[in-house]
């Protein structure tokens, strides 16, 4: 396993090849992502694919065959290879091997792009088919920040405000899938307070999204500690560990786990994407820590 580093005049970003993950986001000094501490959670921003969420049963079935597949697919564990390297700019990728085809029987590349622009990183997901069959699959982000950024301060100091007055429910998850019923978690519209037992029922899972961005606010000072952007995703899911885990996951999906009723049959999971053959998909989200300069 390899590590590299980016750095502009706001910005340093260290990523690993396995999973291609962004494991550090520093401005003046501060660290915004989440260090990995196995006491909690021992990841920091795994990319999820080709599924997002839990499939039922860990099994799916496509063409008349059964395969099966651990929650949230296999890509944050594999060995990326780095395609490209500049000063503010990093591309890593994953094709498609004997070991992923016994799981998932699609030829795919998969790549990670990311690049520092002023004081935001932008994170770019693109995968290609690069067969002459339809490729079904999902993809999603699961960034994970520290919360509090300051260690004198807790979690429940923060609040999460998004980019619309909206207050959508929150999807039940049953046994890590997708339940049928919901549940309010907004007091305030387009802000949600990080309280105690918050993620006591498990993640918040929008399903639709309404949002495109949450900025991460210090309730006392009003102090914008960090945004993330994200257009166009069809879910959303915010999460932490238990009570007492010191971080925070905004998560922009495409894709979203099986529901409880799920035939488990592949072409029929909700918000499956299907790629024609020979074609490519793009989607990216932007991290802004603090305030520029």
């Amino acid at each position: 396993m390899k590590y590299y580093t980016l750095e502009n005049q706001f910005l340093k970003a260290t990523f690993k090849t396995k999973g291609a993950e962004l494991i550090s986001l520093k401005k003046e000094n501060t660290e915004y992502i989440w260090q990995g501490n196995p006491k909690f959670w021992n990841r920091h921003t795994p990319v999820l694919f080709p599924f997002v969420g839990a499939l039922k049963n860990n099994t799916y079935s496509y063409n008349g065959e059964t395969y099966h597949m651990g929650q949230h697919g296999f890509a944050r564990d594999q060995d990326f290879e780095l395609k490209e390297k500049e000063a503010t700019k990093i591309t890593f990728e994953l094709a498609a091997n004997k070991e992923t085809l016994k799981v998932y029987p699609f030829h795919f590349v998969l790549q990670l792009t990311y690049t520092l622009t002023n004081n935001e990183l932008v994170t770019s997901y693109r995968v290609k088919n690069t067969a002459d069959q339809a490729l079904y699959f999902s993809i999603g982000a699961h960034p994970a920040f520290n919360c509090p950024i300051d260690k004198n301060q807790t979690r429940e100091d923060y609040v999460l405000k998004f980019d619309c007055d909206q207050t959508p429910a929150s999807k039940k998850i049953e046994e890590g899938l997708i339940g049928n019923k919901s549940f309010p978690v907004f007091k305030h519209k387009g802000i949600i307070e990080l309280t105690k037992n918050l993620f006591d029922k498990d993640a918040l899972i929008f399903d639709p999204n309404p949002f495109s961005e949450v900025t991460l606010i210090h309730k006392a000072t009003g102090k914008k500690e960090l945004s993330i952007e994200f257009r166009n995703f069809p879910y959303l899911g915010i999460w932490s560990k238990n009570q007492e885990s010191p971080f925070i996951c905004i998560e922009p999906w495409q894709g979203i786990a099986d529901n409880v009723n799920h035939n488990q049959e592949l072409r029929d999971k909700e918000g499956i994407l299907k790629l024609p053959k020979q074609q490519s998909f793009h989607c990216e989200y932007k991290i802004s820590p603090g305030t520029l300069g």
